[in-house]
């Protein structure tokens, strides 16, 4: 497969996540229906099907040369390692995977928590000022994410887009 499918498919993977969120968009929300919890859960897959589209990206840049079925970031790092090398893109997002308060750590926590445990915890707001507000809870800390989770859901996009984009440039400067 050329390089530019393969970017492509990460490409393709992130307008599927937005075809979910326009949808959800376009629905009400707040009812914890089928079709809206359907939808969230197939926005997390997408996002996360972006990111892994990625990786496979990587593997290509950084001539790891991982069979399809074996690409992760720790088997590209000792890839590169065994070869005395080492990949800043590799390091940038290890990193944001493991910092507990960042975009790509909840948004990863709440993928994983949907796909293997249970649906999303989700906080409905009836009454008061927050009316009609369906904020999503972190699945190990409960703790309310601030926003709706429309706008959650729309930061979480915008930022694998980016993340995709910018990672990729550093990637193809690392050859």
């Amino acid at each position: 497969m050329t390089i530019d499918n393969l970017v492509e498919r990460t490409k393709q993977k992130l307008r599927f996540a937005r075809l979910h969120l326009d949808e959800l968009s376009e629905t009400p929300t707040g009812h914890g229906n089928d079709f809206e919890r359907a939808h969230q859960e197939a926005f997390l897959a997408q996002l996360f099907g972006a990111y892994n589209a990625f990786l496979v990206e990587l593997n290509s840049y950084l001539n790891c040369e991982l069979a399809e079925d074996d690409i992760t970031l720790g088997n590209m790092r000792n890839v590169l390692k065994k070869g005395g090398k080492q990949s800043p893109t590799l390091r940038v997002l290890y990193e944001l995977s493991r910092e507990e308060t960042s975009w790509f750590k909840q948004a990863k926590d709440m993928r994983d928590y949907s796909t293997h445990v249970s649906g999303i915890p989700l906080c409905f707001y009836a009454g008061g000022v927050a009316d009609g507000k369906l904020a999503l809870k972190h699945p190990r800390t409960k703790e309310e994410l601030p926003d709706d989770f429309i706008e959650t859901f729309n930061t979480w996009l915008s930022e694998m887009e980016q993340l995709t984009e910018q990672q990729r440039a550093a990637a193809i400067k690392e050859v």
